[in-house]
């Protein structure tokens, strides 16, 4: 009976024959500027209105519009009662026209 032994050689790691192989991260993929949606006020409310009924939209933009009138009114108000008290007689020196 005779066995027969078989040998494997396995390479040797020694300083002279190591070769570092550089570790790369994995690439990041470049965002697409013509892909991305830009937020707008008009975007925005499409989201916000799209959550609510036809009657509670129009009751929220009706409150909307009689608030910006308000604003307005009262900014015109404030400058008129401060021309006033300048001394101000005639709308046309407050566009410095005379």
């Amino acid at each position: 009976m005779s066995s027969s032994t078989s040998t494997t050689s396995t390479p040797t790691v020694t300083a002279s024959n190591y070769r570092a192989i550089p570790v790369q991260p994995p690439p990041q993929p470049q965002p697409n500027p013509s892909s991305r949606i830009p937020v707008t006020p008009g975007v925005l409310r499409s989201i916000f209105a799209s959550s609510r009924t036809v009657f509670e939209e129009r009751s929220i933009s009706r409150v909307a519009f009689f608030r910006f009138t308000g604003f307005l009114i009262s900014c015109l108000a404030i400058s008129l009662a401060a021309s006033r008290g300048r001394g101000i007689k005639s709308g046309a020196a407050l566009l410095g026209v005379v």
